[in-house]
C-alpha cells in the first residue's frame, strides 16, 4: 500500500485533470477538417502526440473566424489555441510556452500579371494598391499602424481563406500571407501559375501553441513545462521534422 501511495504521488498532477479544449483557425496544411469533420494537419498531429505522451485528453475545435476564436479564448471556452505568434497585447489573455513549433515567413502575394508593376521596399510603396488583410491576424506593428492611415487602401475580412480568391477575382491587388498557407491553398485550388509573391518578406515569426488565462489553473505551469520538454525532445529526435515531411512543409527549426 505504501509503494502504491508513493507511485500515485509521483504521477504528474494533471493526469487526472479534465479534458483540454483546444481551438484553432482553419489553415491547411496546419489544421483543417476532413470529409468526416475530423481535425487533421500538422498542428493537430503535434498536440495529439504531445498530450498523448503526457496522458492528457484533448478535444480540438476548428473555426473559420479569428475574431470568434479570440472571443472564445477570452470567454473561457478554450484551454489552448493553436499556432499563435507572440504579440505583447495578447499576453493579456494568453500564456506562451517557451518552445515554438513552427516559423512562418510572410510575403505579399500578387497576381502574376502584376509582378512587374508592384514594388515593395517600404510599406509606403504600396499606398496606390488595394491590400487585403484578415481581422485579428498578427501582422507587423508597422502594418498595423498603416491600417489606420487613410492614405492606404486596406480591405479587412474575417476569413483568411477568402483572400487569394479575392486576389484572383481582382477585388484586391495584394495580400500578406505565410508561404506555407498560401502555397497549400494555391495547390489545392489549382491556382498554380496565376499568383506570385514579392521577394522581400513582410516578417518572419515563430508560432506557439498557447494557453488561455481564462482557463488556467494551479496545474497549468507544470503542464506547460512538460509540454515544452516533450516538444524540445521532438525537435532533438527528429519527430517534429517527420511531421513537416508528412505534410510537405519545408522544415526550419523554430
Amino acid at each position: 500500500m505504501r509503494i502504491l501511495l508513493v507511485l500515485c504521488l509521483l504521477l504528474p498532477c494533471w493526469l487526472s485533470a479534465r479534458e483540454l479544449v483546444i481551438g484553432g483557425l482553419l489553415e491547411p496544411p496546419l489544421k483543417w477538417l476532413d470529409e468526416k469533420g475530423q481535425p487533421r494537419g500538422l498542428d493537430v498531429d503535434l498536440v495529439t502526440t504531445i498530450f498523448g505522451v503526457l496522458q492528457v485528453p484533448i478535444k480540438i475545435e476548428l473555426l473559420d473566424s479569428g475574431a470568434r476564436l479570440t472571443r472564445n479564448a477570452e470567454g473561457g471556452v478554450y484551454d489552448l489555441l493553436l499556432s499563435h505568434s507572440y504579440k505583447p497585447e495578447r499576453t493579456r489573455y494568453l500564456l506562451y510556452p517557451k518552445q515554438a513549433h513552427i516559423r512562418h515567413s510572410w510575403h505579399f502575394f500578387v497576381r502574376k500579371a502584376d509582378m512587374s508593376k508592384i514594388h515593395y521596399q517600404t510599406l509606403a510603396d504600396l499606398k496606390p494598391w488595394r491590400i487585403g488583410v484578415t481581422k485579428d491576424f498578427s501582422y507587423t506593428p508597422e502594418l498595423t499602424a498603416a491600417m489606420a492611415d487613410p492614405a492606404y487602401r486596406f480591405q479587412a475580412i474575417p476569413i483568411n481563406q477568402l483572400q487569394l480568391r479575392k486576389l484572383i477575382a481582382g477585388r484586391i491587388d495584394l495580400v500578406p500571407m505565410s508561404l506555407v498557407t498560401a502555397f497549400t491553398q494555391i495547390r489545392e485550388e489549382g491556382l498554380e501559375g496565376k499568383l506570385g509573391y514579392l521577394p522581400k518578406p513582410l516578417k518572419t515569426s515563430a508560432y506557439f501553441n498557447v494557453w488561455t488565462r481564462s482557463r488556467a489553473d494551479a496545474d497549468t505551469p507544470a503542464l506547460m513545462a512538460a509540454y515544452d520538454a516533450e516538444l524540445l525532445h521532438m525537435k532533438q529526435d527528429g519527430r517534429l521534422k517527420a511531421l513537416y515531411d508528412k505534410y510537405g512543409i519545408p522544415y526550419l527549426e523554430p
